[in-house]
């Protein structure tokens, strides 16, 4: 089964920043923190104790993903963004 990415994806991680999240993903998991699901973000969300929230770019369909990044800005009041150098 071969994934490909949706277009209306954006921002994407490079390779080091993949990486670096695997590696996070990878430690949540040893320590049984690892919520799955777009269900379980959004709750997580909504009770405030989410701090990292990864989204697949090959969900399909993506809409089902939308409301998280909105949903994270107004449970934290903050916006991250990157800058690329």
């Amino acid at each position: 089964m071969e994934s490909t990415v949706n277009p209306k994806a954006y921002p994407l991680a490079d390779a080091q920043l993949t990486m670096g999240i695997l590696d996070i993903i990878q430690h949540s998991t040893n320590y049984k923190q690892l919520k799955k699901g777009a269900n379980e973000a959004t709750n997580t969300l909504n009770r405030g104790i989410s701090e990292f929230v990864v989204m697949a770019a090959d969900t399909e369909p993506l809409e089902i993903l939308l409301h998280l990044p909105l949903l994270a800005e107004d449970k934290t009041k903050s916006s991250h963004t990157r800058v690329d150098d």
